[in-house]
Formats: C-alpha cells, structure tokens, sequence
C-alpha cells in the first residue's frame, strides 16, 4: 500500500529544512525620505523599477560564471580568487569581482576579510544546481538562455509589434532546435519532484487506485523524469514515452539513471502524425500546452479523451491562469510573466483556466481537480459521466 501523505507535510518551513534564501533585495527604501524634495511617490517608484531593470545582473553574472567554469572549479574545494583566476586563466582583478557578486546574490559562501583574503567556496546544495553533476542541475538553463533566450528577448518589441505569426498567418507555436529544446529540458528537471508529490498525493485523495497496475503515456515526454518519479513511487505503474527521435532517446537514459527502464518504454513519433495508442489509465502532459496555439492546444485534449481508458485521468501540468487580477498568486503572475518568455522566444501562451475546461468539456471530459505547485498548476481530469 502506497503510504498516505498529509496535506500539511507537503510544505515545511525554510527554518526546519535549513533552506536559506538567495535573493534579498538590492534597494533599501526604508531609507527613502518621504520628505525629499520633489515627488516622492516618483522617487519611490523610480527605485522600484530601477530593481526590476537590473534584475539582468544576475543571470549574466551567473552564466558568465558558468562559462568561464568557476562553479565547475570551486566544485573541486575553496580557493582565493587568485588561485580561481590562475586556474581559469582569467584576470585576477574581474575574477574577484564576479566572486564577489556571487556572494551577493547568495551563490558562495565567502570566509576571511579585506586584509587577510577572501577565500569562495560553493555551497553543496548549490554545487548540485550549477554544474552538470546533479540530477537537477540548471546548466541546459544556462545554455538555453545562452543560444536563444538572450538574442530572443532583445527582438520582443519587434515581436509584439508585428505578432508572432507563421507564414500562413496563423499564431506560431514555440519552435527551437532539438539540441537546444534537449539543452532546456535537461535544465528545468528540477520543477518535477514537487509536482509528482502534489499529484500523487492528489491521486490518492482523489480515491484513484494507485496501487493497480497502471499504463502512463507521458506526451511529449524530454527528458521523462515525470514519469520516472512516478514509475519510482508506484511499483506497479508502467510508462510509455511518447517524443520525438533525439528526446525519447534521452528518456531512456534517464530512465536507468532512475532505475525504471525495466518499466519504461520510448515511444518515437510526432503526437500530431503518429496514432495515439489506446486504453491508456494516465495520460500526462508536463508542459506541452503552452508550446501550441489556441486550436492544437485544443486538439491535443480530444487526442487524450480518445486515448483514455474508461476510469482513466488526464493530468496537465502547465502555467495555467486563474486569477482575474493576475497578480493574486505566484501562479498567476509567474505564467503571465512566462507568456512574454514564451512570445519572445517564438510563439506559444499561456491559457486560462476557462480555456482549459471548454477544451476538456469538447473533447468529452471534465475537471476533477486543480492543485498550485510553485510554478505551475496540476489539473486533473476524466471522461464525463
């Protein structure tokens, strides 16, 4: 029996984990005069967005540390920036400014003084996220903004002018190369463990018996970690992942990296042109939505009700929209934030939840369940009754 979870162990306090924050604000406005001449409410303001517009230091800062292999080096033990620069080949003078603005933003640790010396070390936990040595590493992050994100955010106000259009003139769906969509994909692992523990706590709730043998069919799988969490936690499930060539292949290798491959199985084919197989008790997407445009978004919930099995479920995990203001919860304002990501790098949205459920209700299904995870929502749905 798959033990049972409360809903209050799935959030614990940064203080009982030992989880330390790493932004802080750059702006002191507690020590902006209300009294100053001229507008202070102007003042004030002026600040604040001044914080937003140099919110770019830090993955500049970050990924130049990346390229350069300072993270990659301080894996290896702690060093002086002296013995950084000399090891990297970099000026010894910029290297301890980079370090130094690594310390701000929470990324080193950093001992010593002014007379003495400073000394960085990377911190564990962060060694894990900053090279390519852990499971959840940003790395493909790094390079994705590298190769696209950085030249594409620079053409968004030619993007919104014109509009995101094929040559057809319809609205395009979000493109990239495979080795840069493999780069990203490898890069983001990293949002799949809340969301599994929220979904099969859900599942649970939900009354779904987990604890059967149960056929997932992962559509447009990457990397397949999804389904390798939850091939992990329920041994009786089997996973089929459904992607391109390049991507299952890579699924596959992550899937003996987790241990499942036993209960895996790539499936190669493009979800528009290749038939679905049938009967399927879990059909998922993580992420797959806000790459399509209004009409193949809705498509792909028909392809699902007509891959599911009587008593199965659809399960989307995605930058879903609820709130009217927007900026009711960090859901909301992350996907409205992520929808301009998603238009500057080549087309894509992000829909709200109303859009979702007419999409369900066409394809023959309804929503059973909505859960917030910290950038995303999870619903959950099944074929009407």
């Amino acid at each position: 029996m798959t033990q049972q979870i409360a809903a209050d162990q799935l959030t614990t306090s940064a203080d009982e984990d030992g989880v330390r924050a790493l932004r802080a604000p750059l702006v002191d406005f507690n020590r902006i005069p209300m009294g100053i001449q001229g507008d202070a409410l102007a003042v004030h303001s002026a600040h604040e967005v001044y914080e937003l517009l140099v919110g770019l230091w830090a993955p500049a800062i970050i990924e130049a540390a990346h390229d350069l292999g300072v993270f990659a080096e301080l894996r290896l033990g702690a060093a002086a920036a002296t013995g950084v620069s000399s090891a990297l080949g970099t000026d010894t003078q910029a290297t301890r400014v980079l370090l130094d603005a690594l310390h701000v933003y929470g990324l080193l640790d950093r001992t010593g003084s002014e007379r003495t010396g400073h000394t960085y070390a990377l911190p564990s936990h962060l060694a894990e996220v900053s090279t390519n040595e852990g499971a959840f590493s940003l790395v493909g992050k790094f390079l994705h903004d590298r190769h696209v994100a950085w030249p594409a955010w620079r053409g968004l106000a030619e993007t919104v002018r014109h509009g995101a259009h094929r040559a057809d003139g319809g609205w395009s769906e979000n493109q990239i190369s495979s080795h840069d969509y493999l780069a990203l994909a490898k890069g983001i692992s990293f949002w799949a463990p809340p969301v599994v523990e929220l979904l099969s706590h859900e599942l649970q709730v939900l009354g779904w018996d987990v604890d059967g043998p149960r056929r997932m069919l992962d559509v447009g799988c990457g990397t397949g970690i999804y389904t390798h969490l939850l091939l992990g936690r329920f041994p009786t499930w089997r996973g089929l992942g459904f992607d391109v060539e390049d991507v299952v292949g890579l699924a596959s290798t992550t899937a003996h990296e987790y241990g499942v491959a036993d209960r895996f199985s790539p499936m190669n084919g493009d979800f528009w042109s290749t038939p679905w197989p049938a009967e399927q008790d879990l059909v998922f997407f993580g992420n797959i939505f806000h790459l399509e445009p209004r009409g193949r978004a809705q498509q792909l919930a028909r392809l699902a009700s007509d891959a599911l099995a009587d008593d199965g479920l659809v399960v989307i995990v995605d930058q879903i929209r609820v709130g009217d203001t927007e900026r009711e919860s960090a859901q909301d304002r992350f996907a409205v934030l992520f929808a301009a990501s998603m238009l500057a790098t080549g087309g894509g949205d992000t829909y709200r939840l109303a859009e979702y459920d007419r999409w369900l209700r066409d394809a023959g299904l309804a929503r059973v369940s909505l859960v917030d995870a910290p950038m995303h929502r999870i619903l959950i749905a099944r074929h009407s009754r």
